[in-house]
């Protein structure tokens, strides 16, 4: 009667199942940093809109900017190529109980090439600039 002994070694079928599980694996942790990827995206446009909507409500309270409703989205008009993917709009509406103050809301928005867009508003009561005063007045 032969014996035969156990081998030390791996089976084909084991090989296959280690693989498969590996293979899964490498999958899914893709999937998670191209997810990951998307999200910095979007984080950072976020960033970038909201930035931008905090400059142009600067510029209206300092006069830069006049205080008028555009019609619809329109881009920047910086030389910078840095910003050429954003776009902004503005709704200036005066305070009919106080004289020279005004409710001016901004919106500045990106779009993915997802599809999607990341937008931010900024919505501030502000003075009107011409009608400031100094000290001395």
């Amino acid at each position: 009667m032969i014996r035969r002994t156990p081998r030390a070694g791996l089976t084909l079928l084991e090989v296959i199942i280690a693989m498969a599980i590996f293979l899964m694996s490498v999958i899914a942790i893709f999937q998670l940093v191209l997810m990951g990827g998307e999200r910095a995206m979007e984080v950072r446009l976020q960033t970038r809109t909201s930035m931008r909507c905090q400059s142009k409500m600067a510029e209206v309270m300092i006069g830069a900017q006049p205080l008028q409703s555009s019609g619809g989205y329109s881009g920047f008009n910086e030389d910078s190529d840095r910003d050429k993917d954003l776009q902004w709009r503005m709704e200036a509406t005066q305070v009919d109980s106080v004289l020279g103050l005004w409710l001016v809301k901004i919106w500045v928005k990106a779009d993915l090439p997802t599809g999607n867009t990341v937008e931010s508003q900024l919505c501030q009561m502000v003075l009107d600039p011409g009608n400031r005063g100094t000290t001395i007045d």
